[in-house]
């Protein structure tokens, strides 16, 4: 085991990742030799409690490196950023700890946050559902799933109106894996299905996210759905802002139609300034939000309503401004865009790909909308 500071990732990982980007892409997947490299080296573990092996990164940490690795591939970023789900160590009872990181385990995990069911039975729970698009699968030691649990065929209650919601960990040999994922962007990611049909899982290995955790230090004491949801905003900014930095180093070698050289037109010299300022400033305003989480989490704060609604804001915002830059970054490459050679071509896809995510939908900002006008945000998880 490599011991790694988090903020030394992005540079170390460097080489191992470009070392194979066109295996990833030829694969539709991560390459094995990579994936032994990030868990080696700590890129798994920045959520992970101190006792098991972990660093408890902070969640600005953790979008910083998020952000950074994506600059070099998104694939990897959203991998890393999907399979940091160490924090159990926090939720879970120390037996069902043990079961994940007794003897020195240093498990990779997968998750889906769409919702699928549970059925008490004993001192376990039969889990099932059909998750789509669950990244990093093929490496997974353990898939985390979201299930309601149901009691009589109706969701079983914790208080009055609030449904049994839980986080269950599966083993990976109790899945079946559906090799749906044929797309153009973030490829590597190997984002296939995954389906489970009353998979047995001991009552250890669920926890409830909706109470404090066992292990009362600050990156478990704020809402733990927030150590998650913004992580794909990250990404999405660390490409933006490579795809920014690819036309600013095209841009002075291509020539228009009329000869000149793209860099010296106005048209390009507005459209990089506007979009490198753009992203940046959203950048600077969700490092804010998830830094005033933060803050509450260190001083043993509430994570009030409007402190998330102020992260899923950023989020949205951010969502919107990568979508017009790396819209204005293509359209100003011209055809160097098309081809699969110019990482202006990848970031593209793999940048609009990132921002299809649900997280990334414009019923969030809807959601804000309310929770400013005093009402309930009206969406799971907020």
């Amino acid at each position: 085991m490599t011991r790694v500071s988090p903020v030394d990732l992005p540079a170390v990982l460097e080489p191992f990742i470009r070392e194979a980007l066109a295996e990833a892409e030829s694969r539709a997947d991560l390459p094995k030799e990579l994936v032994e490299a990030l868990r080696d080296h700590g890129a798994f573990r920045m959520l992970t409690p101190r006792e098991y092996g972990g660093t408890e990164s902070s969640l600005t940490e953790l979008l910083d490196v998020y952000e950074r690795l994506a600059r070099i591939d998104a694939s990897v970023a959203w991998t890393v950023w999907n399979g940091n789900w160490g924090f159990l160590g926090a939720l879970l009872d120390e037996r069902g700890a043990e079961r994940l990181w007794g003897g020195g385990a240093d498990p990779v995990f997968a998750n889906s946050g769409s919702p699928g069911t549970a059925v008490a039975e004993g001192d376990a729970y039969r889990v099932s559902g059909h998750w789509k698009i669950v990244s990093g699968i093929g490496h997974a030691d353990r898939l985390v799933v979201v299930a309601v649990v149901l009691e009589g065929g109706a969701p079983r209650e914790v208080a009055a109106g609030v449904p049994d919601v839980r986080l269950f960990v599966l083993g990976r040999d109790q899945v079946e894996v559906r090799h749906t994922w044929d797309v153009t962007g973030m490829r590597g990611t190997g984002s296939d299905d995954v389906l489970a049909d009353g998979a047995v899982v001991p009552a250890e290995l669920a926890a409830r996210f909706d109470v404090p955790a066992r292990l009362d230090r600050p990156p478990y004491r704020t809402f733990i759905p927030a150590l998650v949801l913004p992580g794909c905003t990250a990404v999405a900014l660390g490409v933006a802002r490579a795809m920014v930095d690819d036309v600013i180093a095209l841009a002075p070698g291509k020539t228009t139609m009329t000869g000149t050289p793209l860099a010296d037109t106005a048209r390009a010299q507005s459209a990089i300034a506007r979009a490198q300022t753009d992203v940046r400033a959203a950048h600077l305003l969700l490092m804010t939000a998830a830094g005033a989480l933060t803050e509450a989490g260190e001083n043993g704060e509430e994570a009030t309503l409007d402190l998330r609604a102020d992260l899923r804001g950023a989020m949205s915002h951010a969502a919107q401004v990568c979508r017009r830059a790396l819209v204005s970054m293509y359209e100003l490459a011209g055809s160097a865009s098309l081809y699969r050679h110019n990482t202006v071509e990848r970031r593209f896809r793999d940048g609009m790909a990132a921002l299809q995510h649900a997280n990334h939908s414009a019923d969030c900002f809807e959601a804000v909308g309310r929770v400013r006008l005093g009402a309930e945000p009206g969406l799971p998880l907020f």
